[in-house]
């Protein structure tokens, strides 16, 4: 009975903590001011082949990446809740048009809410809500499905669909799509997960920005592939992620998975 008892309290317990930090990562990813990236200066005077590069630095380095682990949540009631940390190599867009003084990176939080919606299929949102102060958001969206799990090792094959629309500071908007393929493999605790696909842009430059004074939009198009790590403990979770676009990204995300 006493033990019955103590199994009650540690679990309790356990319940407890694992709300605690949920709400952190919450609080966190909410209330940190993603200053580096509203600081970012875009130079003015851009060319039509400057604004290529911003749009595959900024649009492409700020899309969906999954940071998680490469297996479903297990169906409709699988549930997960993630911060992220991301960088975005700047350093080129300071040498463009008028030239501008820019941070080598820029580092931003994303919070990342995951569902589980079938059993092999799971919903993604991640999102930096809009500052009025900073005047930047990054919202994005996607799909996976689990389409394969092999029975004789533990792997599974995933198609991952994405979304994401970013603005920073109301002068550049990008919105960019992307189909991914993905492998992950599971060595418990750890997850190693590889993907590779194609990712398609397109960016409005206010005309303040521009050579010319005018609006402009940019079209560009790119590989993708990325490379990761997941390490599971319980329902607590840390992923390290490597992206290449045109840029590298790298990312780091803690959470829960529920």
């Amino acid at each position: 009975m006493l033990k019955k008892l103590g199994q009650t309290r540690n679990q309790g317990e356990f319940m407890i903590l694992r709300y605690i930090i949920l709400s952190l990562i919450l609080v966190i990813g909410l209330t940190k001011t993603p200053a580096a990236l509203g600081a970012l200066s875009i130079p003015t005077d851009l060319s039509d082949g400057e604004q290529q590069s911003i749009l595959q630095i900024l649009g492409f380095g700020t899309s969906f990446r999954p940071v998680d682990n490469p297996y479903p949540m297990g169906g409709y009631a699988g549930f997960e809740l993630g911060l992220a940390v991301e960088s975005v190599p700047t350093e080129d867009i300071g040498y463009y048009g008028s030239k501008a003084a820019v941070d080598r990176d820029v580092v931003y939080p994303r919070v990342t809410v995951g569902k589980g919606i079938f059993d092999s299929v799971d919903l993604f949102f991640s999102f930096l809500p809009l500052s009025e102060n900073e005047g930047v958001g990054i919202y994005s969206g996607a799909l996976r499905w689990g389409f394969f799990q092999a029975t004789f090792v533990p792997a599974v094959f995933s198609v991952l669909f994405s979304a994401t629309n970013t603005n920073v500071n109301t002068v550049f908007v990008s919105q960019t799509e992307g189909a991914d393929l993905v492998a992950g493999v599971n060595v418990d605790p750890f997850s190693f997960y590889v993907g590779a696909g194609y990712l398609y842009g397109q960016g409005q430059f206010d005309s303040s920005l521009t050579i010319d004074g005018t609006q402009t939009n940019q079209i560009s198009q790119t590989m993708h592939t990325m490379i990761g790590v997941n390490l599971a403990i319980s329902e607590m979770f840390a992923s390290l992620e490597i992206d290449t676009y045109t840029t590298t990204t790298a990312s780091l995300k803690i959470g829960a998975r529920l």
